[in-house]
């Protein structure tokens, strides 16, 4: 792309959401880049849906892989404040970043459920990098499997989402997280980013509170079960 066409999208960009926004967007743009360089990994590059169908055809129901903003994401996680020693789990984890990230605020294991062998193999490669570049007590592991057909485990806290796959899928996956409650009576926090399909979740589950963030322009809604 050229610096016409780039500057003539700025331009445009400013007239419809205006500066302070383009400015943010901006900002957060240029610090995913620079968190991949940072630490030698690849999270930033989309997928799209078609590459992914093509690799296996459950994936018709899933979204393409867009990475999680690192500033939106850390500054969540600094205001939710969570305790010590807690569970993480990223529903459709892509190439993990969220788990890398999560890995800085005290998460006892982080783990991560993806479709794709080939994003689950950039994920296992990141992490690896990662790791070689930060000293984490933090274990990780990356599972690859169709998100209705994995078990969740009864000391997984955190369940994140950013719209991983359609309602149809989302429904099961909701499903199998109340059998896991049910089974473990615990309480859990749904942490959706982009929550496209929000009332599905207002629809499934036994909801407690509900919390919404709007940080760096990334939209967050926090469900505690």
């Amino acid at each position: 792309m050229n610096i016409f066409k780039i500057t003539t999208r700025v331009i445009k960009k400013i007239r419809n959401e205006g500066l302070l926004k383009t400015l943010m967007d901006l900002i957060s743009y240029l610090y995913d880049h620079y968190y991949d360089i940072k630490y030698k990994i690849d999270t930033y590059s989309w997928v799209s849906k078609q590459d992914l169908t093509a690799e296996d055809k459950i994936a018709e129901h899933a979204s393409c892989y867009q990475a999680t903003k690192v500033l939106p994401l850390r500054s969540l996680l600094k205001k939710m404040n969570i305790p010590k020693g807690k569970v993480l789990i990223d529903i459709g984890s892509g190439k993990g970043r969220v788990l890398l990230i999560a890995s800085e605020f005290g998460f006892k294991e982080v783990r991560g459920i993806e479709l794709s062998s080939k994003l689950c193999s950039i994920a296992n490669k990141n992490i690896t990098n990662f790791k070689s570049r930060v000293n984490t007590n933090t274990l990780f592991e990356v599972i690859n499997i169709d998100a209705t057909q994995y078990n969740f485990k009864d000391d997984e806290y955190v369940f994140f989402m950013y719209n991983p796959f359609d309602e149809f899928i989302l429904k099961k996956v909701l499903n199998n997280i109340l059998i896991s409650i049910k089974r473990q009576n615990r309480p859990i926090l749904i942490v959706y980013a982009y929550p496209v399909n929000r009332g599905v979740v207002e629809e499934i589950m036994n909801i407690k509170k509900v919390t919404n963030y709007k940080i760096w322009n990334g939209e967050y809604t926090v469900f505690e079960i």
